[in-house]
C-alpha cells in the first residue's frame, strides 16, 4: 500500500490576493513542496536523485478548488503516490482547512535521465520507497487540452533567475503565474479559480523570452481561459486551461 503523507502550511500575507484568500499559485507550491518533502523523508529526495542522475518532472496537473483559505489559516495537504507505470508516476493530493476538504488535485510525473533529458524506467527502490509494486499501475484520467482557436490577449515575459528550480529549468508553477498574468484584472479581483489543468510539453530556461496567448470564453456561471505558452522560436511549451467562478 502506498504511503500517504500530510503536512501543514501556514498561509502567509504574501501568499494571499485582493480578497485576503490564498492564491492558486501558493496552493500549487504547497503541493509541489509536499511531494519533495515526502521523497526526502523516504530517503529518495534531491540528493538521491542527483546521485543517480535522475529527476522527477511534472507533466500534467488537474487541480480543483471549492474554497480558498485566508491569511494565517493553517492548511493541511495530504499526498498519495498513487501508481507507477514504467517511466512515469501518478500522485494525488487533497487540501483541507479547519477539517474541511476544500480542494484536490491529480498529477502525472515523468522520471528523466538528467544527462540525456529523456524519460527513464523507474527503479525498484523508488517503488519500494513509495510502498508500491508493479501491480500498482492504475492510470488517472486527464482532460485533453487544445490550442486556443482565437487569441484574445497576449503577453511576453523574460525568464528570471527566480523562476529557476533545482533542475536548472523553470519551476512548473511559474508557468501558471505567467498564464494568470494574461487574465483581465477585473476577473482576477472578483472571481476565484475553480479548476486549473496543465500539460507541460517542452522546458525553458533562464534568459528565454516567452509569450502567453489566451482565449477567453464566458458561460452563465464562469469564465474559461485556454492558454498556450511559447518560446521565442514559437515552439509550444505549455497548454493551460483555467476556469473562474463568477461572484
Amino acid at each position: 500500500m502506498s504511503k500517504i503523507m500530510k503536512k501543514d502550511y501556514n498561509v502567509h500575507l504574501y501568499e494571499v490576493n485582493y480578497n485576503n484568500k490564498a492564491n492558486i499559485v501558493s496552493i500549487m507550491n504547497y503541493m509541489g513542496d509536499l511531494a519533495t518533502y515526502q521523497s526526502e523523508k523516504l530517503g529518495v529526495g534531491i540528493e538521491y536523485l542527483m546521485s543517480n542522475k535522475i529527476a522527477w518532472v511534472v507533466y500534467k496537473w488537474d487541480v480543483h478548488m471549492d474554497k480558498y483559505p485566508e491569511y494565517d489559516d493553517t492548511v493541511t495537504i495530504s499526498t498519495n503516490p498513487y501508481s507507477i507505470r514504467k517511466f512515469y508516476a501518478y500522485r494525488k493530493f487533497e487540501i483541507f482547512n479547519k477539517g474541511e476538504k476544500i480542494g484536490e488535485a491529480n498529477s502525472l510525473w515523468f522520471l528523466i535521465n538528467t544527462e540525456k533529458r529523456r524519460p527513464c524506467r523507474v527503479p525498484e527502490d523508488l517503488y519500494n520507497a513509495y510502498g508500491l509494486t508493479k501491480d500498482d499501475d492504475k492510470q488517472l484520467e486527464f482532460e485533453k487540452l487544445l490550442l486556443p482557436s482565437e487569441i484574445n490577449s497576449e503577453k511576453r515575459f523574460d525568464v528570471r533567475y527566480s523562476d529557476i528550480d533545482t533542475n536548472r529549468h523553470v519551476n512548473n508553477v511559474k508557468y501558471i503565474s505567467w498564464a494568470l498574468e494574461n487574465i483581465p484584472s477585473d476577473i482576477m479581483k472578483t472571481c476565484s479559480v475553480s479548476d486549473i489543468k496543465v500539460i507541460y510539453e517542452k522546458e525553458t530556461s533562464y534568459g528565454e523570452t516567452i509569450t502567453v496567448q489566451t482565449q477567453m470564453q464566458e458561460t452563465e456561471d464562469k469564465y474559461i481561459f485556454d492558454h498556450v505558452i511559447k518560446n521565442s522560436e514559437g515552439e509550444k511549451l505549455t497548454l493551460i486551461k483555467t476556469e473562474f467562478l463568477k461572484g
